[in-house]
């Protein structure tokens, strides 16, 4: 078997209601879909973070066309391993995806046979909470403590979740503290509570609240402030589990991490480490380093959250619930409509590869609404009417 063809499409997807996080305030998600043919008419996907380019497709083609998707290894290689010029895990992720889509296929397996078998039959998801602004009709406003816990009632009796996260870094610390103090006096001991300042704090304010946060027994602190210096103190200061996805994103920085004393939790990324397998050795570190393991969530869509419960549902050292901003999205571009939750868990489908195709009625409806909010100057993370000087750049791979 051969590779043939690769190509990229990027699609926009609107959620519910803007969301309100450090870095502004989206109304939809971008990601790009991978689509690699072979000649043996097997077509695998994968899925990344943001806006694949075709000059960004143009730098690995080469490598990739002729290749056979089954030497994954050699593809690996090829593609990260040239120094400063190719170190894009965002980009080679989506590839070893494919390929395992392509392997499962071609095999009769699902890709969580590809990646030793299952653990765990289904995955736990955590309801991923955020401050918002209303939705089109001028309803679900979540900006108190009371519309914060109201909110998550609905979330979790629609959809069953029992570990709740709350996205901060928008409000007043205090404000975001007494939002946790109402979770978790709504939701009891029975309910696994985590908060996310989004590294926006001081390490000053973050071992203030951190001391205050550590009588409502969250489940991990994570990310309160930004670099693994400033983990390391907060650490020392505040007893609680500390979690990351800010600070350690790739294998040379776990490393530094473990001897700073800087986190407790590994929270895992199969885009940020490359794929699936590094994914699984990341698993596998982390029980080395006494570490345990969550995943972070970086907006996927259906293929991509797919790929995430393929690995997941292999991983022995996952001991939290993955994070997901699935609950959010209005619809998806894979055949059959949304993946559907059962008690806040997912599993993976044991359908050859990942078990997911594209519905390309919904592919071209997005693709096209993408291409439409390109031309805003705005389109990737609209900034937060209350911040307006202060929005990322727009990244491209």
């Amino acid at each position: 078997m051969k590779i043939t063809n690769v190509k990229a499409r990027t699609v926009f997807i609107p959620i519910e209601a803007p969301l309100r996080h450090s870095y502004g305030s989206p109304n939809g998600f971008v990601r790009s879909i991978i689509e690699i043919e072979t000649d043996e008419d097997i077509t695998g996907l994968g899925e990344t973070f943001g806006w694949i380019t075709d000059a960004s497709l143009a730098t690995i083609r080469d490598l990739i066309i002729g290749e056979d998707p089954f030497n994954l290894e050699k593809i690996r290689v090829q593609i990260s391993q040239r120094g400063y010029l190719s170190r894009q895990p965002l980009l080679l992720a989506p590839i070893e995806f494919a390929c395992y889509d392509i392997q499962g296929k071609a095999i009769g397996k699902p890709v969580y046979q590809l990646l030793g078998g299952k653990v765990r039959e289904r995955v736990p998801l955590s309801a991923y909470l955020f401050y918002r602004y209303p939705d089109a009709s001028g309803e679900g406003e979540v900006t108190t403590p009371e519309q914060m816990v109201a909110h998550t009632k609905d979330l979790v009796q629609k959809y069953g979740f029992s570990a709740l996260k709350l996205k901060g870094g928008v409000f007043d610390p205090e404000h975001e503290f007494q939002t946790i103090v109402a979770l978790r006096d709504q939701f009891g001991p029975e309910y696994k509570l985590r908060f996310d300042p989004n590294a926006i704090w001081a390490p000053s304010t973050a071992i203030r609240i951190g001391e205050k946060l550590r009588h409502y027994d969250l489940e991990y602190y994570e990310d309160p402030a930004w670099g693994l210096n400033a983990m390391a103190n907060v650490r020392s200061r505040v007893a609680m589990p500390l979690a990351t996805n800010m600070s350690v994103i790739e294998f040379e920085q776990l490393g530094p991490a473990v001897a700073m004393g800087a986190i407790d939790v590994i929270l895992s990324d199969p885009w940020y480490y490359g794929g699936l397998l590094h994914t699984k050795y990341l698993d596998m570190m982390c029980k080395t380093f006494g570490l345990a393991v969550g995943m972070h969530s970086g907006t996927e869509f259906g293929v991509g959250l797919t790929a995430m419960l393929h690995v997941a549902s292999t991983m022995p050292n996952l001991v939290h619930a993955i994070d997901s901003h699935y609950h959010h999205m209005v619809d998806d571009i894979i055949e059959g409509g949304k993946l559907q939750y059962k008690d806040g868990c997912m599993a993976p489908r044991d359908e050859p590869g990942f078990g997911v195709s594209l519905d390309e009625d919904k592919m071209n409806k997005y693709e096209e609404l993408f291409k439409k909010r390109q031309q805003a100057a705005d389109w990737w993370y609209p900034p937060d009417p209350q911040r307006p000087k202060w929005f990322p750049i727009v990244p491209s791979w």
